[in-house]
């Protein structure tokens, strides 16, 4: 994966049932490539997801060395990962993928508002969601009011 050239997978996408999981996998598959470019994997919400999933970064890092494929990695995810319902799954899946800026973090409204100016999308107002403002930087079509198949 070289994200010097191309982007990873849409954070909605998801592996197992839980979304994120592919897009963590291409950042962690660039970092050992070396062509991780300006994305970062190891903070924010692929720290969050590996919290949920029990699984720490140097261990998961070293599973995508190993597992060449993602059916590979998710195999091994289910062996490690703490067991997880399919509601906890989904509350995950719904907690991230609805998550929005909050006032004195560092994604607060002001800077969610300038990246998407940044990013040629200040006109969408609709968009209130990190997922969805991470898919129009990345190219990806976003409907009116944000995707809401998570």
């Amino acid at each position: 994966m070289d994200l010097t050239k191309d982007v990873p997978r849409s954070p909605y996408e998801k592996l197992g049932s839980i979304n994120f999981l592919p897009r963590s996998i291409d950042k962690a598959r660039a970092e050992l490539a070396g062509t991780l470019g300006d994305y970062v994997w190891r903070i924010g919400r692929t720290e969050r997801l590996l919290d949920f999933l029990g699984i720490e970064q140097d261990e998961f890092i070293e599973a995508i060395r190993i597992h060449k494929t993602d059916q590979a990695v998710w195999a091994w995810i289910k062996q490690r990962m703490t067991p997880r319902s399919s509601d906890e799954i989904d509350a995950h899946n719904k907690l991230q993928a609805t998550d929005e800026p909050k006032a004195g973090s560092t994604w607060d409204w002001p800077s969610f508002r300038g990246f998407l100016e940044d990013c040629g999308h200040g006109h969408r107002d609709d968009i209130r969601r990190h997922f969805d403002r991470l898919d129009l930087d990345e190219g990806r079509e976003v409907p009116q009011g944000g995707r809401t198949d998570w």
